[in-house]
């Protein structure tokens, strides 16, 4: 395929966008351009797990049938395969669900397809989205296009994939203890954790059986701490897809109408940045202390006032965060797996070992107020130091097969302890470590401030 359109592959959602909306290409030569790129890569990648070559044909003629185009009109997009999608299959990486096709769209899929993006298709995940590798007994192992050696990351490791091999412009995931984080610094692009509350939970996989999108449950913290977000290669890829994904769908009881703030309004020399090398508990490698060091000087350049400052009471989160997600369980995944639990994965089943036995309300509400006493403590940092800057996790993308299941949670320390704490997180690329491997940083803001946090990060990627 030659012309105009080839020079779309690795170009931004909103390039892509405004070049089918001023009529330069079609949705529909757009579309070919990446079915092709997937017909090269994916074979050996595994990113896309199920492909909807017909469907987003079909979608793509229906778009350039179409009058109203907006920024997203006609650009392909994946969907991590823990998301309910309306005639296609949805398995969340699990033997379990291997036949599954659900009858509704998960609430952002509906929304994006609104908006005139087009679905590619379905990516890679471990089983029930519990491992920070993206490898199941299903689909197997997904491999990572900046090096095929080291991990893409989990869970949301087959959208990063897909993402940074230029085979989806971009992609939906979603984030508990650092699932769109941490795969989005393993692939090197960009990835976004908004605010709980923000985008709605309605379609995450798996349901109680003979349930179709149920309501995500108020109680929770599984449902109230994860947050389903985007991953692109640039910044305002990012702050595009969150305009369509943000906003109460009447379902999701933990969705809150909180308007949302232009990341163009924000004089980014206005804001103070805290930056610290981890969370407190666990070391970080030292390549990744440089980069948050590198970024941390880019914003002092840019007018911010910079200091090495740790939150207060940080170095506890890490340690709430395990305790309460013991105290969780896994209910819901539990009841699905009944009678069938040799189909599980091992990691699987051990966290349903680990996960198993439900705690006692007192527990439940020990844990509860611990998460909310520290969280008070943070924000009242943060009414000084709005912006914080940390690591994604303690090691870059290690070797395949390197770290065992306890080994591979330790290295998410410092984004699961930014996941209890409910706060809005960008990751951006920011440099490489020695060994040429993508090095990234959490970019942090408080409760509902994404703009805030888009704009550093937008900063951040003009000057890294």
């Amino acid at each position: 395929m030659a012309g105009p359109v080839t020079d779309l592959l690795g170009a931004s959602a909103l390039a892509v966008g405004a070049a089918i909306r001023e009529g330069e290409v079609s949705a529909s030569e757009v579309l070919e351009l990446h079915l092709d790129r997937i017909a090269d890569v994916n074979p050996r990648l595994n990113a896309i797990v199920t492909l909807c070559e017909d469907e987003a044909r079909a979608a793509a003629a229906a778009a350039d049938r179409a009058t109203e185009r907006g920024p997203l009109h006609g650009v392909p997009f994946t969907v991590k395969d823990s998301l309910a999608t309306a005639g296609v299959r949805s398995t969340a990486g699990s033997r379990l669900l291997r036949d599954f096709v659900p009858t509704r769209d998960a609430t952002v899929v509906a929304r994006l397809k609104s908006a005139g993006a087009i679905l590619l298709g379905k990516t890679n995940c471990p089983e029930f989205a519990l491992d920070p590798i993206t490898d199941n007994r299903l689909f197997g192992l997904t491999l990572n296009p900046v090096d095929e050696t080291v991990t893409v990351g989990g869970s949301s490791g087959g959208d990063a994939a897909a993402v940074a091999s230029d085979c989806a412009v971009f992609g939906i995931g979603s984030d508990y203890g650092g699932s769109i984080r941490w795969p989005a610094q393993c692939a090197g692009i960009a990835g976004m954790r908004p605010t709980p509350g923000l985008v709605p939970g309605t379609g995450g996989l798996p349901f109680p059986p003979g349930e179709e999108l149920p309501a995500p449950s108020s109680v929770a913290l599984l449902a109230r701490g994860q947050t389903i977000g985007p991953l692109a290669r640039f910044v305002d890829d990012l702050w595009a897809v969150l305009r369509v994904l943000a906003g109460p769908d009447g379902i999701d009881p933990n969705t809150v109408p909180v308007p949302l703030s232009d990341p163009d309004t924000v004089d980014v020399r206005s804001l103070r940045c805290a930056w610290t090398d981890g969370e407190g508990t666990e070391p970080v490698h030292p390549d990744l202390v440089e980069a948050v060091e590198r970024a941390a000087a880019a914003l002092e350049e840019l007018g911010l006032a910079v200091e090495q400052r740790r939150p207060s009471g940080l170095e506890r989160a890490i340690g709430i965060f395990r305790s309460y997600r013991v105290a969780d369980g896994l209910p819901v995944h539990l009841e699905v797996a009944r009678g069938r639990e040799e189909e599980l994965a091992e990691t699987m089943q051990s966290w349903s070992t680990t996960l198993g036995s439900p705690a006692t309300v007192e527990e439940y509400q020990r844990h509860g107020a611990a998460r909310d006493a520290l969280r008070a403590e943070v924000l009242a940092f943060m009414e000084s130091w709005p912006i914080v800057l940390l690591p994604v996790s303690t090691r870059p993308a290690f070797p395949l097969g390197s770290l065992d299941f306890a080994e591979r949670f330790r290295n998410m320390a410092p984004s699961s302890a930014i996941t209890l704490l409910g706060l809005p997180v960008v990751v951006v690329r920011v440099g490489s470590t020695r060994q040429g491997l993508p090095a990234g940083v959490q970019i942090v803001g408080r409760p509902f401030a994404d703009h805030e946090v888009l704009a550093v990060a937008r900063r951040l990627e003009e000057a890294l």
